[in-house]
């Protein structure tokens, strides 16, 4: 199968610059630095990827939510808040843990970049069900609309945005940028990571435009909305059992059932970072598997390889 193949031994070089950069001889989410070299720190584990792909070993990295940990309920450790006044950059990726951090982190550490990698990205609408009681829900808000519709339109942003190919063009521009101002001796080594790895994503992304063909127009039943913007690169629609960090009414997931049987859906998609019982009664109900992916993995390329196998196994 052609997507499923070896991305190359440069890329295996990175990712274990990168496992032993983030993890700090402990896990990803410890970090800290060590040597002569500057410490940058990440939000999340691809962009750990993302950075060691463009810097190679003329950085190193403290990466904030570790393997399993959620950024949508990741609080940091008091390691970690130490470790990033040695930081001289940090990259953030508009995960909601970074709105309530940010302010303090600027107060703390003036010196520390903030550097937002996701400015000029054009947001995807994240998927809505309908829940149990709407009207009720909304009797008595006509009152407060105008209020809350700034609101609304920034909560209806999709902010996974580390997994679909232009956004992450866009927030590689921005480590570039942050990486030739701290370190303007290596412009050249990044510039040429750079353009060698955005080469590398555009082969990627078409040869998987081809493998997922098939799965063109047809809906994937996941737990969390985190894939949109992979899936929305292949025409593939993303339904959700969970949306807003709530899991579903009883409504909305009988109403789920009975369109994961009108399709003909063979499996739920779980990620390991959110409770997935209502995806396996989802499963259950439709006589189909519960798969786990995983959309902040640290090897973003294989990664990216994986997920496409397991839509593909598992469309029906």
């Amino acid at each position: 199968m052609r997507f499923i193949r070896l991305v190359g031994l440069v890329s295996l070089l990175c990712l274990g610059l990168v496992a032993v950069h983030s993890m700090g001889g402990k896990d990803p989410g410890a970090g800290g630095g060590a040597g002569n070299k500057p410490l940058v720190a990440v939000s999340i584990l691809p962009q750990a990827y993302f950075v060691q792909r463009l810097a190679a070993d003329r950085m190193e990295v403290l990466t904030l939510v570790g393997p399993g940990q959620s950024p949508h309920s990741y609080e940091p450790t008091p390691r970690q808040m130490a470790d990033l006044s040695g930081a001289q950059a940090w990259f953030t990726v508009g995960g909601d843990f970074e709105a309530a951090l940010l302010p303090k982190i600027a107060s703390l550490y003036p010196r520390l970049q903030l550097v937002d990698t996701t400015r000029g990205i054009q947001y995807r609408s994240i998927e809505a069900h309908g829940h149990d009681d709407e009207d009720a829900d909304h009797a008595g808000e006509e009152d407060n609309h105008d209020e809350a519709e700034d609101q609304d339109e920034a909560d209806d942003r999709d902010p996974h945005v580390w997994l679909g190919r232009d956004s992450v063009k866009v927030q590689l521009g921005h480590i570039l940028d942050g990486l030739v101002n701290l370190d303007p001796d290596g412009a050249s080594v990044y510039k040429a990571n750079h353009a060698a790895f955005v080469a590398e994503i555009d082969a990627l992304f078409q040869d998987l435009s081809l493998d997922l063909a098939a799965l063109r127009g047809k809906p994937v039943f996941v737990f969390h909305p985190a894939f949109g913007y992979f899936l929305d690169e292949f025409g593939i629609l993303q339904e959700a059992v969970e949306t807003g960090g709530k899991e579903p009414t009883q409504k909305a997931l009988a109403a789920l059932i009975d369109k994961a049987r009108e399709e003909g859906a063979t499996a739920i998609f779980v990620q390991a970072q959110f409770p997935a019982a209502a995806a396996r009664s989802v499963a259950a109900a439709i006589g189909g598997a519960v798969v786990e992916i995983d959309p902040l993995a640290l090897d973003w390329l294989d990664n990216l390889n994986r997920i496409a196998e397991a839509l593909r196994r598992a469309a029906p």
